[in-house]
């Protein structure tokens, strides 16, 4: 793994395997706040916190970056229950010597319990890691309000953002969830599309634009997505 510095000032890797960073050069912490964190949470504030327990699937753990800005932005009284898959145990079981950003360093704890158990669990958050592939994974599991879709990148991870991918994370969301990711593909997009659900972007002017999926109606901006296929075809991976 190569270290890299994002423009936040929070430390990434690149993984040599997929020749990929974990995160984008704007920030590893930034990413995952206003692209993952910020918009799930606003939803299910929306929901009123699903009786004030949020279960979150993180796919994939990588360096728990969207996991931890979870624990540290969670809403007062709302219990956490986060699932992650993750291919790379050594990866994981380095995590607790990892050179997080200072926002992390009460996390320390919980930080040290996942790296070395793969689990954590108190009185408001519990968190699991399976090294497992993810489309195994999910087959276990339901009943999610929250998916993290922060697989790598299409081109070099390609079975994490197929349409029968998506169609089995989407059988796996309550029916107020949301998916949050990174990506603005077409394909992507379609995906969701094809599923009928709605499409909508963050609000954030901080950071590129996301996708973010739901069958609900949400306070975002609205993607309008008949409008592109008149000029574009509709394709998935």
């Amino acid at each position: 793994m190569i270290e890299i510095v994002t423009k936040d000032g929070s430390l990434t890797l690149k993984s040599e395997k997929y020749n990929e960073c974990y995160h984008s050069s704007e920030g590893a912490y930034t990413e995952s706040l206003f692209k993952h964190v910020k918009p799930g949470f606003e939803a299910a504030r929306k929901f009123n916190y699903y009786n004030n327990e949020i279960r979150i699937l993180d796919i994939c753990f990588g360096l728990g970056y969207n996991t931890l800005t979870a624990i540290l932005h969670k809403p007062k009284g709302v219990k956490l229950k986060i699932f992650s898959p993750e291919l790379d145990e050594k990866l994981v079981r380095s995590l607790k010597d990892f050179k997080y950003p200072k926002e992390f360093e009460k996390l320390k704890d919980i930080i040290r319990d996942v790296s070395k158990n793969l689990t954590y669990k108190d009185s408001e958050i519990e968190i699991e890691v399976a090294i497992d592939d993810a489309r195994n994974y999910i087959k276990t599991l339901k009943g999610f309000d929250i998916v993290y879709q922060d697989a790598f990148s299409p081109k070099v991870n390609k079975e994490l953002w197929t349409f029968e991918y998506f169609k089995e994370i989407v059988s796996k969301l309550n029916k107020n969830g949301i998916i949050t990711t990174y990506s603005v593909a077409t394909p992507v997009r379609c995906a969701f599309y094809k599923l009928n659900m709605n499409i909508y972007t963050h609000p954030y002017d901080n950071i590129r634009k996301g996708t973010i999926a739901s069958y609900c109606e949400l306070d975002f901006e609205k993607v309008d997505f008949e409008e592109k296929l008149k000029r574009v075809d509709c394709y998935v991976y």
